[in-house]
């Protein structure tokens, strides 16, 4: 039998915006709320790619962005080509924009 999942509220701060205060030293967590807050910070300065997200310690940038779509965020994802730091190419890696936030402001 699979254990139940139960969606939590705790570490949102209800208006479909992660809760930055409650990240302090929190950095390595792998927390959703805390993957989401550093998702947008990043979004938030410029478009990133999924190796770039994977990198920075998001373990799923295709699912947080889901997430933050889903509490009203517009998120545009165009399709790349990258190097990894192994020197391998990657074609079609999602490339991330944040074009809208959810109460109509544009991102910084």
């Amino acid at each position: 039998m699979k254990p139940k999942k139960t969606k939590s509220s705790a570490g949102s701060s209800g208006t479909g915006t992660p809760k930055v205060s409650s990240l302090q030293g929190e950095s390595k967590s792998t927390a959703t709320e805390v993957q989401l807050a550093k998702l947008l910070a990043r979004l938030r300065h410029r478009p990133h790619h999924t190796h770039e997200l994977r990198q920075c310690g998001i373990s799923h940038p295709a699912g947080r962005v889901l997430n933050l779509m889903e509490r009203g965020f517009l998120i545009e994802s165009a399709r790349v080509t990258t190097v990894d730091s192994d020197g391998f190419q990657h074609h079609g890696v999602a490339l991330y924009s944040l074009i809208a936030e959810p109460n109509g402001q544009q991102p910084q």
